[in-house]
């Protein structure tokens, strides 16, 4: 049930159909094992028993009655893993129903350059007589681009970076981080922003057993990571 090309997909990250195949192969081979084991136990130890002295009915009963209590073990073992698995497909269709919609993530560190632009929202507490918006790589700290504002109003303000430096140089595609800070009669004070961004592809992380969200500009989120999607 992937809805994503499994050749964007992290190793660690399987899709639906890869993750039900692997189980039903690791428990059918947990189930014969089981089974076959115990019935070859049970098998050698009549075929073995002292004909003077064999078992008694008790213990003859007593073996019948462990092997019922595996069985039903492994019956309460797949009921569960049923349970698991209908689960997790009803998280991926509703993850599915996401396809296309608009995310409003935090917007402190994006991927950018290459020719991609970032637009991003900040919404002013109070008025500012002056306003610094800035974009920094993130690996190197450095600072890749400014930008200067006056009289900035409360409310909501627009940001957009081109993926170029001060210079008008394109910057590679990567990580940059963005801030934004406000100063209003000599006290500074940080503004936060959101960015917003499609959801591209959902994906199932069968290491973590939680939903994964691929979107526009490549980066693959948890549910956590995300602060409000669009209906």
């Amino acid at each position: 049930m992937s809805v994503q090309n499994d050749a964007l997909l992290p190793a660690n990250i399987l899709t639906s159909n890869q993750y039900e195949n692997q189980q039903i192969q690791a428990n059918t081979e947990e189930d014969d094992l089981g089974r076959d084991a115990f019935l070859q136990l049970f098998t050698t130890q009549l075929k073995n028993q002292n004909p003077l002295s064999p078992m008694d009915n008790e213990a003859f009963v007593a073996q019948l009655a462990q092997f019922s209590s595996l069985e039903a073990m492994k019956g309460v073992q797949g009921s569960m893993e049923e349970m698991a698995a209908e689960s997790k497909t009803e998280r991926f269709l509703l993850g599915s129903n996401l396809l296309g919609k608009k995310l409003n993530l935090d917007a402190q560190s994006v991927r950018g350059g290459d020719g991609r632009e970032i637009s991003a929202e900040a919404t002013f507490p109070l008025s500012a007589d002056t306003a610094v918006f800035s974009v920094y790589d993130a690996k190197s700290g450095q600072l890749i681009y400014r930008e200067d504002f006056e009289n900035v109003p409360a409310g909501k303000l627009a940001l957009k970076w081109d993926g170029k430096d001060a210079h008008g140089d394109e910057m590679p595609d990567g990580t940059y981080n963005l801030a934004l800070t406000g100063e209003k009669a000599g006290d500074r004070f940080v503004v936060p922003m959101l960015t917003e961004q499609a959801i591209t592809a959902v994906s199932w992380d069968a290491t973590a057993s939680k939903m994964k969200f691929e979107i526009e500009d490549g980066r693959i989120l948890d549910m956590a990571e995300i602060e409000r999607i669009q209906i």
